[in-house]
């Protein structure tokens, strides 16, 4: 059913509605496929950026698959959890940020970076020699945690 356009007559000016009620309907359906489609694109983004991957070093951790155990770090309410984590030569030490705001995970001699991490995201570290490995966010500095090592 078509609607002809509304006419408002105010102090003698005579406007009419630019969109009548079914092409308002189709602009709102057109608005809304639109932000779905911006939506995905963003969560795609997200999951692509998700490499989980680090900055290879020779004497520290790498981004290769864990040869061994695996330990996991927790990023909620702006700190890492548990602060200080024991692990052996050759495992893997995964990063998830449980919070709404970006976190980074960033090793304080450069071993080690990972992307800025959305909330769910992941990062992998797996450490292949013995050492202490302190470590903050890269976003928020006052965040510190530290990866000890043995062998």
């Amino acid at each position: 059913m078509y609607a002809a356009p509304r006419e408002i007559r105010e102090a003698g000016v005579i406007r009419t509605d630019v969109v009548p009620g079914r092409q308002r309907l189709i602009l709102i359906g057109v608005a809304a496929i639109i932000t779905v489609l911006i939506a995905v694109f963003a969560v795609g983004r997200g999951l692509a950026s998700d490499t989980g991957g680090g900055t290879s070093a020779a004497a520290g951790p790498t981004s290769s698959p864990p040869s061994g155990s695996g330990a996991a770090e927790v990023i909620s309410d702006f700190a890492f959890s548990p602060e200080t984590i024991t692990v052996k030569v050759g495992s893997a030490v995964t990063w998830t940020n449980h919070d709404p705001f970006a976190h980074s995970v960033k090793s304080a001699d450069g071993t080690f970076v990972s992307q800025d991490l959305e909330q769910g995201q992941t990062f992998t570290a797996t450490f292949k020699t013995a050492g202490t490995f302190a470590y903050i966010c890269g976003i928020h500095n006052s965040m510190t945690g530290t990866v000890v090592v043995q062998g």
